[in-house]
């Protein structure tokens, strides 16, 4: 049940809506390109766990459907039934250390992290990693990005 997870950059019903042809060229490309809010479309690139994560759905689910929705639910109905799973089985599945409850939303926050502390230790400045950050998560402003990366502040900083 927890597949829908290997999508954790992206938005929740960015997630829900990647059919066979989206992960088809996923599997070809080791990133996945998709349409996001307002319109925007950008490309994720994903490491090659979440690529054969996908590469099994993609071998279960027939031709032109979704992955991640059946052909008997609408998308909002799996999307709340995915987060009432998370929702269950949270206590079992999240980081003891974590303050936080854990959610699909605080996966992307904790993606951007990692995305955010890989530019830095390739050299870029907090200013060069927060805006490559901000392109992968479909977001053109700062102070959104800045939100995200709140929980890594401490740390190092995101100044800059």
């Amino acid at each position: 049940m927890l597949s829908p997870c290997v999508c954790s950059p992206l938005r929740i019903h960015e997630c829900f809506r990647i059919d066979t042809v989206t992960a088809g060229k996923v599997v070809k490309e080791n990133a996945l390109t998709i349409k996001g809010k307002g319109g925007l479309v950008r490309t994720v690139p994903l490491n090659d766990l979440l690529v054969k994560r996908l590469q099994l759905h993609l071998e279960t689910t027939p031709r032109g459907h979704k992955l991640f929705v059946s052909d008997d639910e609408q998308t909002h109905e799996a999307i709340k039934r995915f987060q009432a799973f998370i929702y269950l089985q949270r206590q079992t599945v999240q980081d003891p250390d974590s303050s936080r409850p854990m959610t699909f939303h605080g996966l992307r926050h904790t993606k951007a992290a990692e995305w955010y502390q890989e530019f830095i230790q390739e050299g870029k400045s907090p200013y060069e990693a927060r805006k490559a950050v901000s392109k992968l998560l479909g977001h053109g402003r700062d102070d959104v990005t800045r939100i995200y990366l709140a929980s890594i502040k401490k740390e190092g900083g995101t100044d800059g």
